[in-house]
């Protein structure tokens, strides 16, 4: 990584309260250093946002595209499906980011991460020419994209390496927004994919074809060959400001009589408060959970609840999601401005936790009628056959297709429960994606000042893999819980969680707070 000194040229460093007062009359960086280290900074948002989108660009078609390579896939199959993406994220992003502190440097593992988010988003593209057997390549598939999106970790590092502590809360909020962005964009890809139809534009004799599914794959690898060449040199630069930044301060409290550690070891030998990370941890796990509720169930559930085709259903969670996607951008925008006048703590609880509780209980079923069950008949050109069974369908040539979705009979709930309604769903998850933000950013945010100004490759690591394993259990268990037990249970389940991570917070509030050194505490403003 790029080492730079202080010298007299560099622009000022503003600062508000302490020791950081001082700092404005000494400059860390040049306008030109400055300019290159927002523009890094940038191209480490855009990773993100494609990271993100290359997880979720494949939810809404994923249930569709795994019953086109075999037809008799369940629901739970799904669940590992989409499990593998965050597998793979879940055992790599430590190493990633143990990679970053070990040569001190983000540039080499997100290179590393984007050539193999190219070729396993091709490979993607490629699973109809393997027959039946594309259901079991698609893990491997999956797992790979998640391998390679362990770059979001070197870009937490960079973030947190890249800014003064005055720009973190913005910073973050920015990378927070790229990765929430990219999960909602996702979908909208996908749906803008649409006219290429489930059939598609044959390639390959007829087992591989371009359709809404396949050019998925090949959609996220052009993205990803734009994102490799932003990583040129001459676009992107490494940076360590924030150690600098730290150095200064204590050079500054040594010349107005405080105490000064030795600079290479002073923030190794302070230790974070680790109770007060765990719950941080644990509150973005269970945030991550929530949303992959949302982000596993969403096409499932309505051809199940409300009897939509798969067209219809990929059509209606897209646009939900877009939606989401701009009042979930407005609020990014707003957190690192509410942060000046509000604590993060009180941002955190009260504007992200409480709304994601209130949005969970519109997702119970109230009252009313049983959901629309699945039914199939035999179709010929369009003709329906009725009282006719499925072998003398197939045997007579025709097709044995759905001719109403809805739950299946195999999800013997269905007959007792009521069905969820379009209109309360919506609502809730409103609500929860006024929430969803600021849990997501202030929960980096936090983490990040607990820490201090110290190498944080493997702690971002950490934590991204944290978010990766409520994404590995998270699919799994949704679907298994709501298959064989139904919408209560699951609904129930998920708003448990939140419960539990507010009355966490509650308990451990006085202990968020940055780590400070005891050398610069006797230096007042």
């Amino acid at each position: 990584m790029e080492k730079q000194g202080i010298t007299p040229e560099r622009q000022p460093l503003t600062s508000r309260v302490g020791v950081d007062v001082l700092l404005t009359t000494y400059t860390l960086e040049t306008k030109e250093e400055q300019r290159r280290r927002k523009y890094s900074l940038w191209i480490m948002y855009y990773t993100t946002l494609l990271q993100s989108i290359g997880g979720s660009i494949v939810i809404t078609g994923m249930w569709p595209y795994l019953q086109q390579l075999d037809e008799n896939v369940n629901k739970e199959w799904l669940g590992w499906v989409v499990a593998a993406n965050p597998l793979g994220q879940l055992i790599f992003s430590p190493i990633i980011g143990w990679w970053c502190n070990r040569i001190d440097s983000v540039r080499v593992p997100s290179l590393f991460c984007l050539v193999l988010f190219i070729i396993s988003n091709c490979w993607y593209g490629v699973l109809p020419a393997h027959g039946s057997n594309g259901v079991w390549l698609i893990l491997a598939a999956r797992f790979l994209v998640g391998v390679s999106s362990g770059s979001i970790t070197a870009c937490r590092t960079f973030v947190t390496q890249g800014t003064l502590l005055s720009e973190r809360t913005q910073a973050i909020s920015y990378l927070s927004l790229s990765q929430a962005l990219g999960f909602v964009l996702g979908p909208v890809g996908q749906l803008v994919l649409k006219p290429l139809g489930s059939s598609g534009i044959p390639m390959i004799d007829d087992k591989l074809s371009l359709n809404m599914y396949t050019a998925v794959g090949w959609l996220t690898a052009a993205l990803g060959l734009t994102n490799l060449i932003l990583f040129h040199p001459k676009l992107f630069r490494e940076s360590d400001i924030a150690v600098r930044e730290a150095q200064m301060k204590a050079k500054l409290t040594q010349k107005n009589g405080g105490n000064l550690i030795n600079d290479n070891n002073r923030w190794n030998n302070l230790r974070p408060d680790y109770t007060g990370l765990s719950v941080i941890v644990v509150t973005f796990f269970i945030v991550f959970f929530n949303f992959v509720l949302l982000e596993t169930l969403g096409t499932p559930v309505s051809i199940d609840q409300f009897g939509w085709s798969h067209e219809t259903a990929i059509t209606n969670v897209g646009l939900t999601m877009i939606i989401s996607s701009v009042v979930s951008t407005s609020i990014f925008f707003l957190i690192p401005r509410l942060a000046m006048k509000i604590d993060e703590r009180i941002l955190l609880v009260g504007f992200g936790i409480v709304p994601m509780i209130i949005g969970r209980l519109f997702f119970f079923p109230f009252s009313g009628d049983s959901p629309p069950m699945r039914e199939f008949a035999c179709i010929s050109h369009e003709t329906v056959y009725d009282n006719v069974t499925q072998a003398e369908c197939v045997e007579s040539g025709y097709h044995w297709d759905v001719v109403q979705h809805g739950c299946p009979a195999s999800q013997t709930w269905c007959f007792e429960m009521p069905a969820l309604s379009p209109l309360i769903v919506a609502i809730g998850y409103a609500i929860c994606t006024l929430g969803f933000p600021f849990c997501i950013a202030l929960t980096q945010t936090i983490f990040s000042k607990m820490i201090g100004p110290r190498p944080q490759g493997l702690w971002m690591g950490a934590l991204t893999s944290i978010s990766s394993l409520s994404r590995v259990i998270g699919p799994i268990f949704v679907t298994f819980i709501y298959t064989n037990y139904g919408t209560i249970v699951t609904s129930a389940t998920a708003t448990g969680l939140m419960i539990f991570t507010f009355v966490l917070l509650v308990i451990v509030y006085k202990r968020l707070i940055p780590l400070v050194d005891p050398s610069t505490t006797s230096v007042k403003a």
